[in-house]
């Protein structure tokens, strides 16, 4: 999507050219700008986003998290300058406003719930990304004519999606007949929509918990939605997991199937903080999550290690001992070219929200008194035993490694120590922390988030082991993303102003619910 088109959505992202003819040159006969049969839009939308953010997952996000290691990328600097950082802006965001201005005129209330749940989802990514973000402006271009969107607070943008959240909820609740076919999510089950409607309002509400000066009553919000889950479902499975499945057809199987081999195997590490705390846990993820070391593999073993982030080039190629004693991305990201037999188009999902992750909310949420309903012990153990069952789930069946019992764990896991749910409160909260952190691998930016929330897991710094060097151009690790350049010479006075209000425009600046 280029130039003034861009201007109906959120300011001038991703803008690359300017013509006084730009309506009549770039349109396109084939791909009409007005689709009378609305769910039409719905297949586009979800594939676009679901491949964009899978990708930024890959490559940006899971660095963030500090899941895995790439020493271009956690320089923090180039992979974040604002010439990059466009890449998180989801770009079918005009269509799916598009979807909401028709649903809208045409009365289709369950489009219109769906269509409100993808806005909020995206946003929510968008803002806790950058922070102050266009919004209540944004994607106007064509009805408004605001081509200039001013930015809203991260905080005025929260206390909007958590409505618009629960609009969606009820407006799906709704008897209304509709039938929606070109659902890649979820079939068309309005259920499931509010089940991720709701349990994307638990995730925004529990961010914020700590955050002073909220407006909106975050207790009382999660009582009502625990209380009476008649009318606000959550999800109560992995089969209610909002992700996206990749299918076995040309353009349409997983990045990491078919992309370039250096983007998904052969430059990415398993991160010493993951490695580390895998291994303290005896946890099987270990073997979904990374893949053994090929000097361990040669020798017929299977042994795993990691590599810090922020390495200098040279420290990298020798820690421990260089590449061939590092785990790269485990077997479940083949991509074809490296091994066209047991890489899997459709094995890898784009995680949007998991049952997992609810889980742990809940947990946190009820050891902090935040809630009534349930026991926190119970949903700590759902929780883990949800995210172990996932990964074991996506293995395809041709692997001979792993399998799903190299995955899954034995009931000892839960008894050790570090993980069965007793201790102090504080010993508690530090155990779901962690657990939720280990459940977000490779679900966007959701783990780096809870970091900046939680301080969970310890490890994560710029700082190598001793003996090592920095290649950081930052003396702590990243709190948000700079605004794209894009921003700063198109939409240059809005963005001064978020920029005054918020702070410098850098990695270390802090959103709103992180300072």
């Amino acid at each position: 999507m280029n130039t003034y088109k861009i201007l109906s959505f959120v300011g001038l992202w991703m803008l690359t050219a300017c013509t006084s003819d730009f309506e009549e040159m770039n349109t396109n006969p084939n791909n009409p700008d007005h689709i009378d049969q609305t769910e039409l839009l719905l297949p586009s939308i979800m594939n676009t986003t679901a491949r964009q953010y899978f990708d930024t997952s890959a490559n940006r996000a899971n660095i963030l998290g500090d899941y895995q290691e790439d020493t271009f990328v956690s320089m923090f600097a180039s992979a974040f300058d604002p010439t990059d950082t466009e890449r998180y802006f989801f770009t079918a965001l005009r269509d799916v406003q598009n979807v909401i201005n028709q649903a809208e005129e045409k009365d289709e209330k369950h489009l219109l719930g769906i269509a409100y749940i993808l806005k909020s989802w995206m946003f929510q990514v968008m803002t806790d990304i950058y922070g102050d973000f266009p919004y209540s402006e944004a994607l106007k271009g064509k009805t408004d004519g605001i081509s200039y969107p001013k930015y809203d607070t991260q905080e005025e943008i929260y206390y909007d999606i958590l409505d618009k959240l629960k609009q969606a909820n009820d407006l799906l609740a709704e008897e209304t007949g509709e039938t929606i076919s070109k659902d890649l999510i979820y079939a068309g089950d309005v259920v499931k929509w509010q089940k991720f409607a709701n349990s994307l309002r638990l995730r925004m509400l529990l961010r914020i918990s700590n955050t002073t000066g909220v407006k909106v009553d975050v207790k009382g919000c999660l009582e009502e939605i625990v209380n009476h889950p008649e009318k606000y479902p959550l999800m109560e499975s992995n089969d209610d997991n909002a992700v996206f499945t990749f299918l076995d057809e040309e353009g349409n199987q997983a990045p990491s199937y078919t992309d370039t081999p250096a983007s998904f195997n052969e430059s990415w590490f398993m991160t010493t903080t993951l490695a580390t705390n895998l291994k303290e846990l005896n946890d099987n993820r270990i073997h979904i999550y990374a893949s053994p070391t090929r000097a361990s593999v040669a020798e017929g073993k299977r042994e795993f290690a990691g590599v810090p982030n922020c390495l200098t080039q040279g420290d990298e190629q020798k820690f421990n001992g260089g590449s061939t004693f590092n785990s790269t991305k485990s077997n479940l990201f083949l991509n074809r070219t490296l091994d066209p037999v047991l890489a899997s188009p459709t094995a890898p999902q784009a995680i949007l929200l998991t049952y997992a992750e609810v889980q742990l909310h809940l947990a946190e949420a009820k050891e902090r008194g935040l809630i009534s309903v349930g026991e926190a012990g119970v949903y700590y153990h759902n929780g883990i035993q949800a995210s172990f069952e996932y990964w074991a789930s996506r293995i395809p069946s041709n692997f001979t490694y792993p399998v799903a019992s190299d995955v899954l764990p034995s009931s000892s896991y839960y008894e050790q120590a570090s993980v069965s749910y007793t201790g102090s409160k504080e010993e508690k909260l530090n155990k779901i922390y962690l657990q939720k952190w280990l459940a977000l691998y490779f679900c966007g930016f959701e783990g780096w988030s809870e970091w900046r929330r939680t301080g969970v897991p310890t490890e994560i710094s710029v700082n190598p082991p001793k003996g090592f060097h920095s290649n950081s151009s930052i003396k702590e690790w990243p709190r948000r993303v700079p605004y794209p350049m894009f921003e700063q010479t198109y939409n240059n006075e809005n963005y001064k102003d978020a920029v005054e209000r918020q702070g410098t425009d850098n990695l270390t600046t802090r959103v709103w619910w992180n300072k």
